[in-house]
């Protein structure tokens, strides 16, 4: 669930999916720090569900969260009418390549998950800054640190199962960005130099992290399951194969909850993972 230190004028937090409310420990003091007390006039480049625009709302920002996805949209205006923040809040229909809106508009853009979905990163980071106000701040959520959980060797196996992991997914990504993004425009620079390459000022990063030990509460399950699980199904060969054949058996063992190596049952897990955000300020 939700942390214990989250107040109770809240409830719907506690009806996110799971990968929402293990990430709230993160996210929380990142938005925290990005809004510094201010009740800031936000937009949420890519909102897709909402859960972070409302999270932004309960800082006493006024906010504008923009998608192309109108089943996502559908679903943030459910969740926004189950919380204090209707008329603080507008949800609508938008493309981060050319955006509904004036120039100077807003105090700062947020976009977390997006860019590298994004073709042309250089146009899309412009189109951010020209709704900016002068002297506001677009902060771009990408990156961080990996998951870890598990010890080098588990008993099953080869030593150095979640490092291979790591590649496995990587090379799923790669293949997968470059399927749906035919026509990228590379961009071989990281998110810091993206903000200085647009004439951003300031620029800064800072990355938030979370860790849990077991007991693991049913939010802390399913993620740690999902993790698993998600490198089996992508071992689909759509992108090419990922995983050799015996690491394929230890993760069926990992996953399956009639065994006697079944993850969850395992005392020695510590998850660890970080979330960065990339911080620059458009000139005056």
């Amino acid at each position: 669930m939700v942390s214990s230190h989250e107040n109770s004028h809240a409830p719907w937090l506690e009806k996110l999916d799971f990968h929402h409310q293990v990430e709230y420990d993160i996210i929380q003091p990142m938005i925290s720090w990005l809004c510094d007390g201010q009740n800031l006039h936000i937009l949420d480049a890519g909102c897709g569900t909402g859960t972070t625009t409302l999270l932004f709302a309960n800082q006493g920002c006024m906010l504008v969260g923009v998608d192309q996805d109108e089943t996502a949209l559908q679903n943030a205006n459910k969740l926004l009418e189950q919380t204090s923040h209707v008329g603080q809040v507008v949800f609508q229909r938008g493309n981060v390549n050319q955006l509904p809106f004036e120039d100077d508009t807003f105090d700062m853009v947020w976009t977390s998950y997006v860019l590298h979905h994004i073709a042309d990163k250089l146009h899309v980071v412009g189109e951010l800054k020209r709704v900016l106000k002068p002297g506001g701040r677009l902060a771009i959520r990408e990156g961080g640190l990996p998951l870890q959980m598990l010890p080098h060797d588990i008993g099953l196996g080869e030593p150095g199962l979640q490092d291979r992991l790591r590649v496995a997914q990587n090379t799923w990504f790669t293949a997968m960005t470059r399927h749906i993004l035919p026509d990228e425009k590379p961009y071989p620079f990281g998110w810091s130099q993206l903000l200085l390459d647009s004439k951003f000022t300031d620029v800064q990063a800072r990355t938030f992290v979370t860790d849990f030990l077991p007991p693991f509460n049913k939010a802390q399950q399913q993620f740690i399951l999902h993790y698993f699980q998600r490198t089996l199904d992508r071992d689909d060969g759509k992108y090419g194969p990922l995983l050799n054949d015996a690491d394929k058996k230890t993760l069926e063992q990992l996953t399956n909850e009639n065994s006697e190596t079944f993850i969850l049952k395992r005392r020695d897990l510590h998850v660890r993972y970080g979330l960065s955000v990339y911080l620059g300020v458009k000139p005056a």
